[in-house]
C-alpha cells in the first residue's frame, strides 16, 4: 500500500462511499472520520472551515501540505491525478463529461427522489410523482449509454463510474427496478464485484452487503 495519508471526513451516504471506494482502488492509506450528519456535526465551525457548504465528504492530504479538498468531484479529480489511475489523459473531456452528469444531475435528482419517496413519503404527491420520473429516467437514459459502452465514458473504468455507482447501489429505495435495465445491470454487477468496492462500501459501516438488482 502506498505510503501517502488522506484523512476523510465524511458518512455512510453515495458521495461518502464514492471516495471510500476511490482510495481503496487506487491503494491509498487512509483514516476515516465520521460526520454524524443527524447529530448536525457538519454544522460545527470546525468543520465549515473544512467545507464551506458544511457537506461531505473533504479530504485533507497529510503528505501533500496538508492540502484539503471538498466536493466530491473534485476529490475523486485530486486522487485520480495523485495516482495516475482511472483518470487517463488522452479522454478527460468524456471522463469530465459524465462526471459532471453524476454531480450536477444523477446525484440531485436522485437525491430529492430518495428525499421525497423514501424519507418522506406522502409529504408531497407533486414531489414524489416529478422525481420518481425523472429518477426513472435516468436509469434509461443511462442504460442506453450502457448498451454502447461498456463504462460511461469509454472501455474503461474511471472515475465516472466511481462517482455513479453508488448512487445506482440504492435502488432499492428507487422503486424502479434496476433489474429491468441489462446494460445498467451488467454495468452494476461488474462494478459491485470488483474487491476494492465491495470494501469501500463498507467502510463506513461494517458487514454492509451491496443490494443485488
Amino acid at each position: 500500500m502506498a505510503s501517502k495519508v488522506i484523512e476523510l471526513f465524511s458518512a455512510d451516504t453515495p458521495n461518502g462511499k464514492k471516495i471510500t471506494i476511490m482510495l481503496e482502488e487506487i491503494g491509498y492509506n487512509y483514516k476515516l472520520t465520521k460526520i454524524d450528519l443527524n447529530k448536525g456535526e457538519q454544522f460545527s465551525p470546525d468543520f465549515k472551515k473544512k467545507s464551506p457548504f458544511n457537506k461531505i465528504p473533504v479530504i485533507i492530504d497529510h503528505k501533500n501540505n496538508q492540502e484539503t479538498v471538498f466536493e466530491s468531484g473534485a476529490i475523486l479529480i485530486y486522487l485520480a491525478e495523485q495516482s495516475g489511475k482511472f483518470y487517463d489523459k488522452n479522454n478527460r473531456l468524456k471522463i469530465n463529461q459524465w462526471l459532471m452528469a453524476q454531480m450536477g444531475y444523477v446525484g440531485p435528482m436522485l437525491g430529492q427522489h430518495h428525499q421525497f419517496h423514501h424519507y418522506h413519503p406522502g409529504k408531497s404527491e407533486f414531489g414524489e410523482e416529478r422525481y420518481f420520473k425523472i429518477s426513472k429516467k435516468i436509469y434509461e437514459d443511462l442504460d442506453v449509454r450502457l448498451g454502447q459502452s461498456k463504462f460511461l465514458a469509454g472501455d474503461k473504468y474511471t472515475i465516472a463510474d466511481i462517482a455513479t455507482w453508488p448512487w445506482i447501489a440504492r435502488h432499492e429505495w428507487h422503486d424502479i427496478g434496476l433489474k429491468s435495465f441489462e446494460n445498467l445491470s451488467r454495468w452494476y454487477l461488474e462494478i459491485a464485484n470488483r474487491k476494492a468496492v465491495i470494501k469501500g462500501y463498507s467502510s463506513h459501516e461494517k458487514n454492509l452487503v451491496i443490494p443485488k438488482p
